[in-house]
């Protein structure tokens, strides 16, 4: 939302060119415009067309572009000021992964995560996994950081960046997940137990959190060979949820 103050005569062409997209329906044309005319003012012309455009659009694509740019100059939204003289402070809603949301207000750490998520969505992984190892090294970096790893197929880091978790948070919960699955695929089945039984130990966690770890538990059920109790897992998500994705398959491997 706009702040109630206004530019002043002095104040330069672009701010005011800027500072009329911030209210009403804004003109995409015109905001990208006011960056190319005006080299000084090229970075808080994108943060405007995201904030204003991309954003409510939901244009996945142009986001990644005008993002990633943004993320590779150095630009940090929290400090433009122009974003801080002109906008109450903008926040975002990030899906860093399954069952966690980062409400978070526009920042570094928050570009480079919701860049991440991006490139994740675009195929890119490298890019992803490189972007979040440059971030300060919080708790929803270190979600977003498991995930990437685990598409990746890179155990060793998913147990090496969780090490020592306690289930404090939903946060925690997805990276004892993480965990569990990660030690299964190296063979390592009773310690996967173990992570799975701890993520699956608070019943207040978010449902998709916990169908989650069951599901990751019947499949280190079902490497070890124990078709009754992975069964049993897979039965427990379908009493909540018959549609859950792939869902039948496992239940079909168990019984098999």
């Amino acid at each position: 939302m706009p702040k109630k103050v206004k530019p002043g005569l002095t104040s330069p062409a672009w701010e005011k060119q800027l500072f009329k997209q911030l209210s009403g329906a804004p003109d995409a044309a015109a905001i990208h415009a006011v960056g190319q005319q005006h080299p000084v003012a090229v970075a808080t012309a994108a943060m405007v067309e995201i904030l204003r455009v991309v954003g409510p659009n939901k244009d996945a694509e142009r986001a990644r572009v005008l993002l990633g740019w943004l993320f590779d100059t150095g630009y940090d939204p929290s400090r433009d000021p122009f974003i801080i003289k002109y906008l109450e402070r903008p926040e975002i809603s990030i899906p860093v992964a399954t069952g966690v949301t980062a409400e978070m207000p526009w920042d570094r750490q928050a570009m480079g995560l919701f860049v991440a998520e991006l490139e994740q969505a675009s195929g890119n992984l490298p890019r992803a996994i490189a972007v979040v190892e440059s971030l300060d090294p919080t708790t929803v970096a270190a979600v977003s950081l498991a995930e990437l790893y685990a598409e990746a197929e890179r155990w060793a880091e998913v147990v090496d960046l969780t090490n020592g978790l306690s289930n404090d948070d939903v946060a925690a919960t997805f990276l004892l997940i993480q965990r569990g699955t990660a030690l299964r695929e190296q063979g390592y089945f009773e310690a996967a137990r173990e992570a799975l039984k701890e993520a699956l130990r608070p019943r207040s966690r978010p449902v998709e959190l916990r169908h989650l770890a069951l599901v990751a538990r019947g499949h280190t059920y079902l490497a070890e060979g124990k078709k009754a109790m992975a069964r049993k897992d897979y039965e427990r998500v379908l009493a909540d949820n018959a549609a859950y994705p792939g869902l039948q398959e496992m239940l079909e491997a168990a019984a098999s």
